[in-house]
């Protein structure tokens, strides 16, 4: 009967060893947005057969599955009529639309500019939205105000408590 009761214990203590030592999967399941790519001071091209189109640059890139996250971002279009950049501090591209916040620079090449602290850009729909003030510039002239809807294809802007400053050539 004491044999039995050895091979009974030992089952139980391999099964309990079984169990403590068993891996934890869960952790290897791990849900975080783990970055595909760092970059560190790139520049990334978008090259067709016709121009180099689209222009990324930054200081810190982390390209994702369908995203990137950037700082210190660079934005070249050249797809439209006019070639046109935007730079902030910190950058989210996903799904062709840029969302930038801080010291957010718009500048096109006939000399428009305009600054915010946060801003979206549609790059399929050429459209730029802030919510908070903005400053708008080209030559002697100067737009401020706050909610700016601007379409850089159609050249239309509406914005709320706009106060601007126009010259007459």
């Amino acid at each position: 009967m004491s044999i039995n009761l050895f091979f009974v214990f030992l089952l139980g203590l391999l099964i309990g060893m079984y169990s403590y030592f068993t891996p934890d999967y869960k952790a290897l399941q791990d849900n975080r947005n783990i970055p595909k790519i760092e970059l560190s001071d790139f520049t990334l091209y978008e090259i067709s057969h016709k121009r180099i189109e689209h222009v990324l640059e930054g200081k810190e890139g982390k390209k994702f599955d369908n995203y990137y996250v950037i700082t210190s971002a660079k934005f070249g279009d050249n797809t439209k009529n006019l070639f046109q950049t935007i730079r902030s501090d910190n950058a989210d591209y996903r799904n062709d639309i840029i969302k930038v916040d801080g010291n957010v620079h718009y500048a096109r090449e006939d000399g428009l500019e305009f600054r915010s602290n946060e801003g979206i850009y549609n790059t399929e729909e050429s459209l730029i939205q802030t919510k908070g003030p903005f400053v708008i510039t080209q030559n002697a002239n100067r737009i401020d105000g706050t909610a700016l809807n601007y379409n850089t294809e159609e050249d239309t802007v509406s914005a709320n408590k706009i106060r601007g400053s126009y010259q007459i050539k």
